[in-house]
């Protein structure tokens, strides 16, 4: 019975030695194998590690190219800017030259019954070739702000110049032929109340006939010191009402010292009073007619600037810059001349 178990036992210690050696040599490859995992991902970070630096040193090139670009850019850019300032000075320079040469070939006044008539030839016009613009342009509006950009430029820069310069408070309408056949701006009695314009084959002269015929209920005041006139005209056709109002005042002289400055608070005094007497005339006309379309001003602007204080803020105000002296003019004479327009040749 023990001889079996040493037997046993002898023969279990071999197998034992072989499962060990076996064990070692697996262990051993697996460690080789780890090795050469470990060896691939070395060779693996360095290929990485080549290229990242290649990369970097790409982009350093590419930074410094970059750089010396940004700083070429620069310099072209301010050379530019140089040459700009250079040009827009001379440009200015040039504008101011020609602006102080450019004259408009003609202006007149044109009564009611004349540009009726000045509007009738208009619409005879007709060109095959549709270039006949018409433009009409409100207060403070800008040519280039209403038409487009192709047509504007077709538009000569004197005409543009000259057009530029007129600011009047009812604002403008421009008849022009792109073949410079016509070229002159109206500016009517009553204001344009929006941007139109047109290019085609006739002069669009609709819109100014239909403002003029219109039956305006209008509040005319011609202010000087020592006479002014007031007058109403329910159609703009004739003065219903209308009051010439006088006053001594004192005329301007001048002599110097003490007795001028008391001339000249006496005389001031005496305005006052004229003006007492023309708010007085001018409340009885407003108390008696609520609706005014249109209040139209002449006369010495201080005087103008003192009635506007006094007007109601809902009444339309148009400054007439006619010099209208009322001891020579009636009532008619004066309706005429503040219905008039204002013919520009460009």
């Amino acid at each position: 019975m023990n001889d079996k178990k040493i037997k046993k036992e002898d023969t279990e210690v071999p197998k034992k030695g072989l499962s060990t050696f076996l064990g070692k040599i697996s262990g051993k490859e697996q460690l080789e194998l780890e090795i050469d995992r470990l060896n691939s991902y070395v060779i693996k970070l360095e290929i990485d590690l080549r290229s990242s630096r290649n990369q970097l040193e790409k982009k350093e090139i590419l930074a410094r190219q970059a750089v010396s670009d940004r700083q070429e850019a620069e310099i072209l850019l301010n050379q530019e800017r140089i040459r700009t300032r250079t040009l827009s000075h001379e440009l200015e320079t040039i504008r101011a030259e020609s602006q102080g040469k450019l004259k408009f070939r003609g202006t007149e006044t044109l009564s009611l019954q004349a540009i009726q008539a000045y509007l009738s030839k208009l619409k005879s016009f007709h060109d095959p070739t549709g270039s006949l613009l018409t433009v009409y342009l409100p207060q403070g509006t800008r040519l280039s702000g209403v038409i487009g950009e192709k047509v504007f430029e077709r538009v000569e820069e004197e005409t543009r110049t000259l057009l530029d310069r007129l600011e009047p408070e009812t604002g403008l309408v421009l008849f022009y032929d792109l073949h410079r056949m016509v070229c002159e701006a109206i500016a009517p009695p009553f204001p344009i109340t929006s941007p139109a314009w047109q290019l085609g084959h006739n002069f669009e002269v609709s819109l100014l006939e239909e403002s003029l015929s219109r039956d305006y209920r209008m509040l005319v005041l011609i202010l000087h010191a020592g006479e002014s006139f007031i007058g109403f005209a329910p159609d703009a056709q004739v003065f219903d009402t209308e009051e010439l109002i006088r006053s001594s005042v004192k005329e301007k002289h001048s002599k110097g010292g003490f007795s001028q400055r008391r001339f000249e608070r006496l005389r001031e005094e005496d305005i006052a009073h004229h003006m007492d007497k023309v708010l007085e005339a001018l409340d009885k006309v407003l108390e008696e007619n609520k609706f005014i379309d249109y209040v139209i001003l002449s006369g010495d602007f201080q005087l103008i600037g003192e009635i506007r204080k006094r007007l109601p803020l809902n009444l339309e105000v148009i400054e007439k810059p006619s010099d209208i002296r009322v001891e020579k003019t009636g009532g008619e004479e004066i309706l005429r001349t503040v219905l008039s327009s204002r013919r520009y040749l460009l």
